[in-house]
């Protein structure tokens, strides 16, 4: 029998949760099942959702995607409802025959959590109708369900944001992605395969990042996850001419504070500095840090904080014009 978690294509990290959700979906595919994949902007639902289809038996059937949260409403309902609206109670067969055009198929809805009140009450009656039929006739309609958001729909049905009752209809079998930040090990094995691919790309030659780099990947909060990320190194590649990719030219803008960082932990006796300024640029901190602590601290104490080197540390120190203190007295 064929190990169907072997045949999961891109999906990079080998985090106990990475390692979860590639279980799910061999579990999941093979099935009929409906899929609600829940994750933060580009962490990659449309990644996981495609391993869902690939593996699910159905891709020689029709693929539907929408995106909720690009196209209009009325193009989302003809796409859903195969009308508008307005008819959409009394023209309930225009529904069936459009989805019975994608019978055997699948129909992927992104972002549902950006859909429109009204939609959502539509697309939750086309559901109930479509169970409806299957129970009346020898000729079901089967078109497989996969569903991704952004948001917790489960919050939002109970805050009233979302129909509670659609929730419960798609809440069947829901995978959930972890954010880039919480994947421990994974961020830099994802950015060292990243950066490969991105001097293939562009045609350059850099062997890796640096320590400095390496430091600023695993401190910085990914907003915007995996996208994010990408984007970062394939700017960096594109302006580097150097062998290895440093923290500056990653052009990170901040380097938002542990959630496990409290104010009671930014003294000088703190066993990492921490940054609890969101504006404060990478440079701007590095300077802060130094001119802090550099009466009392050793260049290799100094270097060791910063997870840098002490001839990175030096150089930094030419750049930004900061001598060395030695004894209270800026040496030479």
């Amino acid at each position: 029998m064929i190990n169907s978690s072997a045949l999961i294509k891109n999906i990079l990290g080998e985090c106990d949760a990475i390692k979860s959700i590639c279980q799910q979906i061999s579990q999941i595919a093979p099935t009929n099942c409906t899929a609600l994949i829940s994750g933060q902007t580009g962490s990659g639902k449309g990644l996981v959702a495609q391993n869902v289809f690939d593996l699910s038996g159905r891709t020689e059937e029709v693929f539907t995607n929408i995106n909720c949260a690009t196209p209009p409403e009325t193009a989302i309902e003809a796409e859903i409802f195969g009308h508008h609206r307005k008819s959409l109670l009394s023209h309930h067969e225009a529904s069936l025959d459009q989805l019975k055009a994608m019978n055997g198929g699948t129909l992927l809805i992104d972002e549902i959590s950006e859909l429109a009140p009204e939609c959502q009450a539509y697309f939750l009656e086309v559901l109930e109708l479509i169970e409806k039929h299957n129970m009346s006739t020898e000729e079901p309609i089967d078109v497989r369900l996969i569903v991704t958001t952004q948001h917790d729909l489960k919050t939002l049905s109970q805050q009233n944001r979302f129909n509670q009752r659609l929730y419960y209809h798609l809440n069947i079998f829901t995978i959930v992605i972890p954010p880039l930040r919480d994947r421990g090990a994974d961020k830099i094995k994802i950015a060292e395969k990243l950066l490969i691919q991105a001097c293939k790309k562009y045609g350059k030659n850099i062997r890796g990042f640096a320590v400095d780099a390496i430091a600023a990947i695993n401190d910085y909060h990914w907003p915007g996850n995996y996208r994010e990320l990408r984007n970062t190194i394939e700017r960096a590649v594109v302006l580097a001419q150097c062998e290895l990719l440093n923290a500056d030219q990653l052009v990170l803008e901040s380097v938002p504070p542990s959630s496990e960082t409290s104010p009671a932990k930014t003294s000088t006796n703190t066993d990492k500095p921490a940054n609890n300024d969101p504006e404060l640029s990478l440079e701007d901190y590095f300077q802060h840090y130094v001119l802090e602590h550099q009466e009392h601290m050793t260049e290799t104490e100094l270097a060791q904080k910063l997870g840098i080197s002490r001839k990175c540390l030096w150089e930094r120190r030419q750049k930004y014009g900061i001598p060395r203190k030695k004894n209270g007295t800026p040496s030479a």
